[in-house]
C-alpha cells in the first residue's frame, strides 16, 4: 500500500484491512473518527504482518482517545514484529517512530537530543510526496518546541504542518494544529490573533466527517483562558463548564490539559480565594499522578506556588518552591536545563514570590535576566507580566518613577490587545501604582489616551470587586468553606487542614472562625453537625 494512497470515507472503517486501504494512522488525521475498538481485539501477528498500518493507526487512536496506558501497551507487544516488517520497507520504520513519539507525546515524556535526531532521521526516510506524515513530524516537532519554551520554533513547525495537512485533505490533522497556533499567539501578546483562530477553528470542526465533538471541546477550554486574560470570567465560566469533562475524559494531549487545570485554578481564585484554587489544584494533581504526567504535575506545582504567593501565604510557598527544586538564583537561569524554567509561568511565579518575600531587590535581580529569555523565546506575555512585577518590586523600593514606567512599559508592549488580568491578579497594591500612572505622579512620560483607558479599566473593576465582596451571598461563602467542612468531618486536625490545603495553620484558624461565626456555633462537632442539617456537606 503506498503512504499516499486514497483515504476511505469516515463510515467506511471497519477492519484491519479497511483501515490499512485507509492509510493507517493517517486515516485518523483526516477524519474526526473515534478508535474502533472491536477492530482493535483481532490484534495478532498476522495481522501486524498483514496491515501494518492499521496496528499503528489503531495505537494512534487509542492515544489520541486518552487510553494511553492501553496504547503503550500495545505499541511495546508488538514493535518487534513491526520493526521486522519494516526491514521490507523502509518508509514504515519512520512511520513506527513517528506514532512512538506520538505516544511519548501523549505520555508527557521530556524529549532528549537523541531522540530530535532520530525523528529527523525518521522524516528524511519518508516518501516526498507522504504528505501527512511530513506534516506529523512537523506536528511533533512543534510540540518539543513548545516544551521547551522555543515559540518561534514551534509556530513555524505549526504553520508548515499546517500547510501540509491542508494539501493532503487532512482537515482534521490541520485543525488540532490551530490549538498551538492559538497558544502561542496568546503567549506572544496576540489574544485578538488568538480568539480568531480559535473561533474559526471550532465553526471548521462543524464541517469535519466524524466525531468531532471532543476537539471542540478543546477549542472552547482555550477561549476559556483567552476570555479569562481579558477578564470576561463569566464568559470564561460558562466555556469551561461546558467544555472540561469532555476533555478530561477523553483527552491526554499535555498542552490542552495543563490549559485546562490553569483555567480552573484561575477561575476558582477570582471566585473563591485560595481555598477554592486548593480544591482545584487536588483533583488536577491527582489525575497527573494517576495518568503518569510528571511534567503536568510539575506545572500544576507551579500553579500551586502563584496561589499560594498571591494569598501572601509566603511560608508555604517557599516550602514548596524547595520541594519542587526550583532556585531563585538568576545566575542559574541561564545554565538551567530545567524545563520549568522554559516556561514563562515559572518565571513570573518566582519572581512574584521574590516580590512577597520581601526580596524586592533580589526580585530586580532576577527579573533582568528572565526578561532576557522570554525576549529571546518570543514569551511577550510573560514579559509583560514580569514588567508588572518589577513595578511592585520598584514601589517596594521607593523607586516611584521607576515603578510606573515599568507599569506602563507593560501596557505598551501588548498594544491594543484587551488583557487585563496580568494587572489584576497581582492584586490590591497594584492600585497604588495604577492611580499613580492614571494622576500623572512619578510618570515621567505621561500615558497615553490608550494605556489611561485601559488603567481606569482596571480601577473600575477593583472599585466594583469591592462592591460585590461587600454584598457577598451566603451561597459564595458557604462554597468558599465547604473544602474546609469536608474536612473537619473526616476529623483532621488544623495541622492536617493545613498541609492538604498547602496553607499555613493560621490561615486554616481564620477559615475556621468565619465558618464557626457563619454557623453561629463554637467548636468543630457543632459546626460539622449544622453543616450536616443544612446540607453543606454529606
Amino acid at each position: 500500500m503506498a503512504p499516499h494512497a486514497p483515504l476511505a470515507e469516515a463510515n467506511e472503517i471497519a477492519s484491519f484491512d479497511s483501515i490499512e486501504a485507509a492509510g493507517g494512522w493517517r486515516y485518523f488525521l483526516r477524519f474526526a473518527a473515534a478508535m474502533p475498538t472491536d477492530v482493535a481485539k483481532g490484534l495478532t501477528r498476522e495481522t501486524v504482518t498483514k496491515t501494518p498500518r492499521a496496528v499503528l493507526g489503531i495505537i494512534f487512536a487509542e492515544a489520541k482517545s486518552g487510553a494511553i496506558v492501553e496504547a503503550r501497551n500495545r505499541f511495546d507487544t508488538w514493535q518487534k514484529a513491526l520493526l521486522a516488517r519494516a526491514r521490507l520497507d523502509p518508509n514504515l520504520w519512520a512511520e513506527i517512530v513517528l506514532v512512538d513519539v506520538h505516544l511519548s507525546v501523549y505520555q508527557d515524556r521530556t524529549f532528549d537530543e537523541d531522540c530530535i535526531q532520530q525523528l529527523e532521521r525518521a522524516q528524511s526516510n519518508l516518501a516526498a510526496d507522504d504528505q501527512i506524515a511530513h506534516a506529523l513530524a512537523c506536528n511533533h516537532k512543534c510540540n518539543i518546541a513548545l516544551q521547551l519554551g522555543d515559540f518561534d520554533a514551534a509556530q513555524k513547525n505549526a504553520e508548515q504542518a499546517i500547510r501540509l495537512y491542508r494539501e493532503a485533505n487532512a482537515d482534521f490533522g490541520a485543525l488540532h494544529l490551530h490549538t498551538h497556533l492559538a497558544q502561542i499567539r496568546m503567549m506572544r501578546g496576540d489574544l485578538l490573533g488568538a480568539a480568531s483562530v480559535l473561533h474559526s477553528m471550532a465553526e471548521s470542526l462543524e464541517a469535519v466527517p466524524g466525531q468531532s465533538d471532543w476537539l471542540i471541546a478543546v477549542a472552547r477550554i482555550l477561549q476559556a483562558e483567552v476570555s479569562y486574560e481579558t477578564n470576561a470570567i463569566e464568559q470564561a465560566k460558562q466555556m469551561f463548564k461546558a467544555a472540561f469533562n469532555l476533555v478530561e475524559d477523553k483527552d491526554g494531549w499535555f498542552d490542552i490539559l495543563i490549559s485546562a487545570y490553569r483555567v480552573h485554578t484561575r477561575l476558582a481564585y477570582a471566585q473563591f480565594g485560595l481555598p477554592g484554587a486548593l480544591e482545584a489544584l487536588s483533583h488536577a494533581e491527582q489525575i497527573a499522578r494517576d495518568r503518569d504526567m510528571p511534567r503536568l504535575f510539575r506545572l500544576l506545582q507551579i500553579e500551586r506556588l502563584r496561589a499560594l504567593t498571591l494569598s501572601d501565604e509566603t511560608r508555604a510557598a517557599v516550602r514548596l518552591l524547595s520541594e519542587i527544586g526550583l532556585s531563585t538564583d538568576s545566575a542559574m537561569l541561564e545554565e538551567s536545563e530545567d524545563l520549568a524554567f522554559r516556561q514563562g509561568t515559572t518565571l513570573v511565579a518566582v519572581a512574584r514570590l521574590l516580590v512577597r518575600t520581601r526580596r524586592a531587590a533580589d526580585a530586580l535581580e532576577f527579573i533582568g535576566p528572565a526578561e532576557d529569555l522570554a525576549i529571546r523565546r518570543g514569551q511577550l506575555l510573560s514579559l509583560a507580566k514580569l514588567r508588572v512585577i518589577a513595578a511592585s518590586a520598584h514601589w517596594k523600593l521607593g523607586a516611584r518613577t521607576e515603578a510606573t514606567s515599568s507599569l506602563l512599559s507593560a501596557i505598551r508592549l501588548l498594544g491594543d490587545q484587551p488583557f487585563s488580568r496580568f494587572i489584576i491578579d497581582e492584586g490590591p497594591e497594584m492600585r497604588y501604582i495604577v492611580q499613580a500612572a492614571l494622576d500623572g505622579d512619578h510618570v515621567s512620560v505621561p500615558p497615553t489616551r490608550a494605556q489611561r483607558r485601559r488603567l481606569s479599566e482596571v480601577m473600575h473593576h477593583w472599585a466594583m470587586s469591592g462592591r460585590r465582596d461587600i454584598a457577598a451571598d451566603r451561597n459564595d461563602v458557604e462554597l468558599l468553606h465547604r473544602r474546609y467542612l469536608q474536612l473537619l468531618a473526616l476529623g483532621n486536625s488544623n495541622k492536617e487542614i493545613s498541609r492538604i490545603m498547602g496553607v499555613s495553620t493560621d490561615t486554616v484558624k481564620y477559615h475556621l472562625k468565619q465558618i464557626f461565626r457563619m454557623l453561629d456555633v463554637d467548636n468543630r462537632t457543632r459546626a460539622v453537625h449544622r453543616a450536616r442539617d443544612l446540607g453543606l456537606i454529606e
